[in-house]
């Protein structure tokens, strides 16, 4: 007959052989020692990792259990994380890298509790890298020229592409006086694309050459620039009102052209 002792040290030598599953931001089994490589982010921006805290295996009785609390260690300088809710059936973490972190690689640890080991499934700890990238973006916009007529919006399509793991908040503004003020916000998931509407509009006949600066709102440090041009036209009806506070003096055809126009602006 086996001793209980030793029958005990057998089942919680057992329970801590089974596999974690990480559910976010990658699907994979993980155990107690792995390491774990999760892809690009870009500086101060934060990742959530999601855990599975309900085996099936393993535990008490060999039906498994919940694992209690999940949380992140060893962080590097600067870096933050926000431990998973008590009791949670989906553990996550969440982790920041600092908002002005270098180009490289970084190692995380991550720890999984069964607090007390009540549940006897063992405490499990497991290691991510994450490497930082400031490529984290790129802008395309469908031309960088464009006209309008005064008072009408000259419109730009800006496509911006997020490279990495993690979505992020990105601000669109500009160096035009006309525009002062004028921010756009974007939300674009992890690896994927948006296309946003930005316009610019005068009410004078102009030619200018607008900045468009497009950042993350996770660090300043990932930005890019687009120069555009635009060209203002009057438009017929502006001219019409403009002729409500003329010259007071006209040759006597051009007197009775302007008060018509004027006429007509008014019926605008």
């Amino acid at each position: 007959m086996v001793p209980k002792r030793t029958l005990l040290a057998f089942l919680i030598l057992l329970s801590s052989a089974y596999s974690l599953t990480i559910l976010e931001p990658i699907s994979n089994e993980i155990k107690n020692g792995d390491e774990l490589f999760l892809g690009e982010i870009g500086p101060g921006q934060t990742i959530s990792i999601s855990i599975d805290g309900r085996p099936t295996t393993g535990g008490i009785q060999g039906l498994g259990g919940a694992y209690d609390l999940a949380y992140a260690n060893e962080l590097p300088e600067d870096w933050s994380a926000t431990p998973s809710d008590p009791l949670g059936k989906i553990l996550q973490v969440k982790i920041t890298s600092a908002k002005n972190a270098k180009d490289g690689e970084y190692r995380v640890r991550i720890d999984v509790l069964d607090e007390g080991d009540r549940e006897q499934l063992g405490n499990v700890t497991f290691y991510i890298v994450l490497k930082i990238t400031h490529n984290v973006f790129s802008v395309e916009a469908d031309k960088n020229s464009a006209e309008a007529l005064s008072g009408q919006p000259a419109r730009f399509y800006l496509t911006i592409t997020n490279k990495v793991n993690t979505g992020d908040v990105f601000s669109i503004t500009s160096s035009s006086q006309s525009n002062a003020g004028y921010t756009k916000y974007v939300y674009v998931p992890p690896k994927s694309s948006k296309t946003l509407v930005y316009e610019f509009v005068s009410n004078e006949e102009e030619e200018f050459s607008p900045q468009i600066y497009i950042s993350s709102r996770s660090s300043e440090n990932v930005n890019a620039t687009l120069n555009m041009n635009v060209k203002v036209h009057s438009s017929l009806p502006a001219d019409y009102k403009a002729t409500n506070n003329g010259l007071l003096f006209f040759p006597i055809m051009n007197g009775i052209f302007y008060a018509l126009a004027g006429l007509i602006s008014n019926l605008m």
